[in-house]
């Protein structure tokens, strides 16, 4: 949480990712964000996806649809802690079923919008998104602020 409390935008930006899916999907489904992966004894977004899945079952509901939207591969998070630690383990102890959507991983669809976004930046003369540039705005870590020193001249040459 120090980072997220420091500015990172990391939730604001999932979170209007999830809004974007919803309105495309018309908003089909009943949806919750919820966080994953907290590590270590450091405070993490809240709510916690098991705490939600425990709370969810406890509502009476049977079924649930992991969506691991900020994730764009299958890797350790997905296959391990949603596949194995939600999707079987903690479903069998609260008894409801859980299923996971496959992420983007180098689905076609995916590597042209990829590749079109990189053609719109050449063609633009942008390497780095201004977005990208911006420091958090209460860090105060040298190495942050260096690291953004040096993607801006990414876009000077």
């Amino acid at each position: 949480m120090k980072v997220v409390n420091r500015g990172d935008p990391y939730p604001t930006e999932v979170s209007a990712t999830v809004q974007l899916v919803m309105e495309e999907l018309k908003f089909g489904n009943p949806y919750r964000l919820v966080w994953q992966s907290k590590v270590g004894f450091l405070p993490w977004l809240q709510p916690s996806t098991d705490e939600s899945m425990k709370a969810l079952a406890k509502k009476g509901v049977k079924n649930i649809i992991l969506v691991p939207i900020a994730f764009i591969n299958e890797h350790i998070e997905t296959l391990h802690e949603l596949d194995i630690e939600y999707g079987k383990e903690l479903a069998e102890e609260i008894g409801i079923h859980v299923k996971r959507a496959a992420s983007p991983n180098d689905h076609p669809l995916f590597i042209n919008g990829l590749a079109e976004i990189v053609v719109d930046h050449l063609k633009a003369n942008v390497a780095v998104s201004p977005q990208v540039l911006m420091t958090c705005p209460l860090c105060n870590r040298e190495t942050c602020r260096e690291t953004k020193k040096w993607l801006c001249t990414l876009n000077k040459t």
